[in-house]
């Protein structure tokens, strides 16, 4: 068996692409957590039903969480599969594509995924409407974003009416209908219901729905209609995260055009006011972000940027592992070494061998066999106020950042919602017919007890803030507009703490 084990939120096969993607000189292929096959299973030459037979099959055997997230493969299965037949037989590949996007939407795991056909997705959700939406705390909803001239803002819709209905459905009930297929699966209820905000106001081109809002004014009510039209995406660029948090490299992974620039390295920092400094880290694997063709250490990055901080005497570190796409779990907890002054358990990696069809503990190195990976302090230690930003696109190993972050006594995590609670062990991959790859994770991480840990269960798991900020109005339209109301949160906290 491998001694190194890879998380991350695409899975091996998007490890590999990243690796291609971010540097110019490593090309050894990740493998599989058990054996030595460089391949994924390939049933790319089968007919559309065998494949997805076969596909189901593995999936029930191997998928690390069957139990412990209550899945039925087999009410699964007899539920899609009449669905691949009949694609099959009018040789309808869109069909095919969507029985298998909603089949796979099924399982509440980031780390299950197929790859997106936009050619396919955009005749479902290529069209906004001209605003965005928020659900607040309070239970209202609001748009936070109106295009100006669109016709929600012809008939009088402005950032901060209150949104009553949609097509007649009072709009909290219209919201929980839309089953967002086209995006990442959500592991967690909250992660869910942020993707069908986003999601109820996309529709195919040309397809019309009515709004009923309450005016800004609140005195009276009034109902558009309005056509869906080519906005470029704008509706979900106005939304959480994605407004004020970039995603760069996910966007890189999924060749999605963008004018964003590349972020310079894995790791980057910067003094903040009231000598607070900032570390953001992007992912937990070492990459050429800038094609230099020198492939910098995300430790080494990392612990200088923690040295730094300890060396300007900094009151406090913000470390923002929002957005973070994950990769390595020795590398979690590598970083984490930083704040920790005493060995500290992090987690047993239990995976699947389909060699012996058993669950394992894996070794966390030759040295020392089946034991558990360990937080090892490290020679840079900072002991000062941590906050950690997270949010539900903080996946897998950068999870393992904000739960340790989270156990230290001087650590706060921060943030609207929790991380993704897809903490697993990434390595399923099959090729299916028609270009299509599917991931999985077929290893768990346990905690001392040997019990799941921040994977997601009834719609509950990662890493919850400490500090959880309320989606309030003033801060829904802060956010449309583009203003890091977390980041300014935790700014505050710490610049407090060092008032006398």
């Amino acid at each position: 068996m491998p001694t190194i084990h890879r998380r991350s939120y695409y899975g091996t096969l998007v490890l590999l692409m990243i690796l291609a993607l971010v540097t110019a000189c490593k090309s050894t292929p990740v493998v599989p957590a058990f054996g030595n096959e460089e391949l994924p299973n390939d049933y790319s030459e089968l007919s559309w039903e065998e494949a997805f037979s076969t596909l189901s099959r593995q999936l029930a055997t191997e998928y690390a969480f069957t139990e412990w997230k209550g899945i039925d493969w087999d009410v699964l299965f007899e539920t899609y599969n009449p669905q691949i037949i009949e694609a099959q037989a009018s040789q309808d590949f869109p069909a095919y594509y969507l029985a298998l996007r909603r089949y796979l939407h099924k399982i509440p795991d980031r780390h299950v995924s197929i790859n997106n056909i936009a050619a396919i997705d955009d005749q479902y959700i290529g069209g906004g409407f001209g605003f965005s939406i928020a659900h607040l705390d309070d239970t209202s909803v609001i748009a936070t974003w109106v295009e100006e001239q669109g016709e929600a803002w012809n008939a009088g819709m402005r950032a901060g009416c209150e949104i009553l209905s949609w097509d007649g459905i009072p709009i909290a009930t219209a919201i929980d209908a839309v089953l967002p297929i086209f995006t990442s699966n959500c592991a967690t209820g909250e992660d869910l219901h942020l993707a069908q905000q986003q999601y109820l106001v996309r529709a195919p081109i040309g397809e019309q729905h009515q709004a009923t809002f309450r005016s800004i004014e609140g005195d009276t009510i009034h109902t558009v209609q309005v056509s869906a039209y080519d906005d470029n995406r704008a509706s979900l660029s106005k939304g959480y995260p994605d407004s004020v948090v970039s995603d760069r490299i996910r966007k890189a992974i999924l060749e999605i055009e963008t004018d964003e620039p590349m972020p310079r390295s894995m790791v980057e920092t910067e003094m903040l006011a009231h000598d607070i400094a900032y570390i953001k880290v992007w992912g937990l694997l070492d990459a050429d972000l800038q094609m230099t063709g020198k492939v910098l250490s995300t430790v080494t990055l990392f612990e200088q940027a923690v040295a730094t901080a300890v060396e300007q005497k900094a009151t406090g570190i913000i470390l923002d592992i929002r957005n973070n796409i994950g990769g390595m779990d020795q590398m979690a907890a590598d970083l984490l070494g930083c704040f920790y002054s005493e060995r500290t358990f992090y987690e047993y990696l239990n995976a699947y061998n389909p060699e012996t069809g058993t669950w394992e503990l894996l070794p966390s190195s030759e040295e020392n066999g089946k034991q558990p990976v360990f937080i090892e302090p490290s020679a840079v230690q900072y002991s000062g106020p941590i906050i950690a930003l997270v949010n539900s696109h903080c996946v897998s190993s950068g999870e393992g950042i904000a739960m340790g972050i989270r156990n230290l006594p001087n650590g706060e995590v921060l943030g609207f919602l929790g991380t993704n609670g897809s903490f697993g062990l990434a390595s399923g991959i099959a090729a299916m017919p028609g270009g299509l790859v599917v991931h999985w994770p077929n290893g768990q991480s346990l905690d001392e007890n040997h019990k799941i840990q921040l994977d997601s269960r009834n719609g509950i798991g990662g890493a919850q803030p400490t500090i959880r900020i309320p989606m309030t109005k003033e801060h829904a339209l802060s956010i449309a507009q583009g203003v890091d109301v977390e980041l300014l949160k935790a700014i505050k906290i710490l610049s407090f703490s060092k008032e006398p």
